[in-house]
């Protein structure tokens, strides 16, 4: 009896050096994970805008979008491709309230063989850096009228700076919102005005699935409809005025947590607080140089 006594003694100190080691193995530093997601679910928005673009658009655009783009890239047309390619350089000077920064090239191809009103097109990233993560992809785009479009993708690659890869595919529904101007086109004519069409916002639903740089399974999905205005997006403000994500990122033996993200309007034009609730119940504000 003595003896199971004294095991039991040797061994009790071993299993909770091992307990304390598992502990150790299974913590995840909250915020910095809630940092990293963010940071997804970002580069998914912040070049949406280049995609709602229709080709007749680009078309009306000078060779430089200094006032419609965001970082005011350089922009090359092939009309007998239908393609619109995007150069972005850090060195361009851009006057626009967003500080975001973009390199390399955005690359739009439009259907060239549809002749129904259905309207088929992709955005490929090529040599695409957004701040200090390149991102590697093809993201395709299908509309039957001027107001739903259709978002697909897979495999799109964000890799940090350190080397670090997350990998995530996505599906969305985008509807648009245009406002009716006037515009003159001539002012010794009778019928000098003509009506116009610009779009004002977006408005997506959908979710984006994958597995981040430590190997666990995530999902975002669009807990309310977000909202993009395109004014702000002129400025380089990505992000949405308004809308709520949920955040679900795996855990050991098939469990899962969950963050909560809520993009409220600040008082100042086109800044927007993103608020994150963590699983364990704390508020974190996601971008507080904003």
């Amino acid at each position: 009896m003595r003896k199971s006594i004294f095991g039991l003694i040797v061994l009790l100190p071993i299993l909770m050096g091992c307990s304390e080691d598992e502990d150790k193995v299974i913590q995840t530093d909250l915020p910095t994970e809630a940092a990293q997601l963010f940071s997804i679910s970002t580069d998914w928005n912040e070049s949406l805008y280049f995609a709602m673009i229709s080709w007749e658009e680009y078309l009306q655009m000078d060779t430089v979008g200094l006032a419609r783009l965001p970082s005011c890239p350089d922009i090359f047309l092939d009309e007998a491709a239908r393609e619109v390619t995007l150069q972005f350089s850090s060195s361009t000077e851009c006057s626009q309230t967003g500080a975001y920064d973009r390199k390399g090239k955005l690359i739009i191809k439009f259907d060239t063989t549809l002749l129904s009103p259905a309207k088929r097109w992709v955005m490929e990233y090529d040599g695409y850096y957004f701040g200090t993560k390149s991102i590697e992809g093809t993201r395709t785009y299908s509309s039957d009228d001027s107001i739903q479009v259709s978002e697909e993708f897979t495999e799109i690659i964000e890799r940090s700076e350190n080397g670090l890869s997350t990998v995530f595919s996505g599906k969305f529904i985008h509807a648009k919102t245009f406002l009716s101007d006037t515009l003159e086109i001539d002012s010794l004519s009778a019928d000098s005005l003509v009506f116009v069409e610009s779009l004002s916002s977006l408005t997506s639903m959908g979710r984006i699935q994958g597995i981040n740089a430590t190997g666990r399974d995530f999902e975002i999905t669009m807990e309310t409809p977000i909202t993009h205005v395109i004014s702000c997006y002129t400025q380089n403000e990505i992000l949405p005025r308004a809308g709520m994500e949920n955040w679900s990122i795996s855990r050991k033996e098939n469990s899962q947590v969950t963050y909560r993200v809520a993009y409220e309007p600040l008082v100042e034009d086109c800044k927007v607080a993103a608020n994150a609730t963590l699983p364990d119940g704390k508020k974190l504000l996601l971008n507080p140089t904003e």
